[in-house]
C-alpha cells in the first residue's frame, strides 16, 4: 500500500503501514467531513491538508498544516469579505504499555498521546478539526482600511462620506475640538 492510501479520506492514519523515517502526505478534505462548520462563515473550497509523519520504532511524530479559505460579513461594513486561515498541528503518538501513573501524568499534555500497543490506526479528524477551528478569525474585513457604516444613517462610508457626518455635533464635546495635540 502506497503513502496516498495510508491516510484515507476518512482521515485515518494506519500506523503499521508507515515505514520508519519521514513520510509526507497531502490531500483535500471538505469542511463538513472535518465537522468544522461555523455559522459565521461559508467555505468555498476544500481544506488543504499536508501531513508529515516521522516514525521511530513505536513513536509517530505527526506534523500537519491545514489551509482553508472562508467568506463572511465584514465586521465594519457588513459587505461580503474573503479571508484565509492556516492551522498547524503537532502531535506525538506512542504505542507502549504505560503505568496508571504515567497515563495520569500525560493527561495534562494534549500533544502527546499514549496508545495501547495493539493500536493499528489513529483517526486524525478530531485533532485536525480542533486545530483548524481555533484558527478561524474572530472578525473578517473587506479591506484593511474599511471605514464601516455611518453610526447615524447607516451609509457605507467606503463609497464616500454621508451628509449627516458633519451636521450633528454634540455640543458637550465642543471644547475638545479646540485642543491641539502634538
Amino acid at each position: 500500500m502506497g503513502p496516498a492510501e495510508q491516510i484515507s479520506e476518512s482521515l485515518v492514519l494506519y500506523l503499521d503501514e508507515i515505514e520508519e523515517g519521514h513520510v509526507g502526505y497531502a490531500w483535500s478534505v471538505g469542511i463538513d467531513e472535518l465537522e468544522a462548520m461555523d455559522e459565521q462563515y461559508s467555505f468555498p473550497n476544500a481544506v488543504q491538508v499536508n501531513v508529515n509523519v516521522e516514525r521511530s520504532l513505536q513513536t509517530f511524530h505527526v506534523k500537519a498544516k491545514m489551509h482553508c479559505d472562508l467568506n463572511g460579513e465584514c465586521c465594519r461594513c457588513l459587505e461580503m469579505a474573503q479571508a484565509s486561515t492556516t492551522a498547524l498541528l503537532e502531535m506525538l503518538f506512542q504505542r507502549k504499555e504505560a503505568s496508571p501513573e504515567e497515563l495520569e501524568a500525560m493527561k495534562e499534555d494534549e500533544d502527546v498521546v499514549i496508545l495501547d500497543p495493539g493500536t493499528r490506526q489513529v483517526n486524525l479528524k478530531e485533532y485536525l478539526r480542533q486545530a483548524l477551528v481555533l484558527e478561524f478569525p474572530l472578525r473578517v474585513f473587506c479591506r484593511s482600511d474599511c471605514k464601516g457604516l455611518c453610526s447615524q444613517c447607516g451609509q457605507a462610508l467606503n463609497s464616500g462620506p454621508c451628509a449627516c457626518s458633519n451636521e450633528e455635533k454634540d455640543e458637550r464635546w465642543a471644547a475638545l475640538a479646540d485642543l491641539k495635540f502634538l
